[in-house]
């Protein structure tokens, strides 16, 4: 499954080595599909949130993978967007983020 960036196991440790403390956009996918994709002023922390509130529809598709990319605030919306567009993720659902806020995300 092509992505932008690295790739890394979705666990708590590649998180914490690995996803920085800024505004960005993430996607968590398996080599078969995207499952969810989202954007966050703290991609570690909306990770984070993901692993430990585990989520019926991940816990489909596991073993899983992230990527990300930092992202300005003012642009983190339309890169979501885009992303939501070309990748299709499986998984939708809420997070509290500016990007919610824009309707970007819906509840599955």
């Amino acid at each position: 499954m092509a992505t932008n960036g690295a790739i890394y196991v979705f666990t708590h440790r590649a998180v914490l080595d690995k996803a920085p403390k800024a505004s960005g956009v993430y996607s968590i996918f398996n080599p078969r599909q995207w499952v969810h994709v989202g954007a966050s002023d703290d991609i570690r922390q909306s990770l984070f949130d993901l692993l430990n509130e585990p989520n019926p529809c991940l816990e489909r598709f596991s073993p899983l993978s992230f990527s990300f990319e930092p992202a300005l605030p003012a642009k983190r919306a339309a890169q979501l967007k885009t992303m939501v567009a070309a990748r299709n993720p499986a998984c939708t659902f809420e997070l509290n983020d500016q990007a919610d806020q824009n309707g970007m995300n819906r509840t599955q």
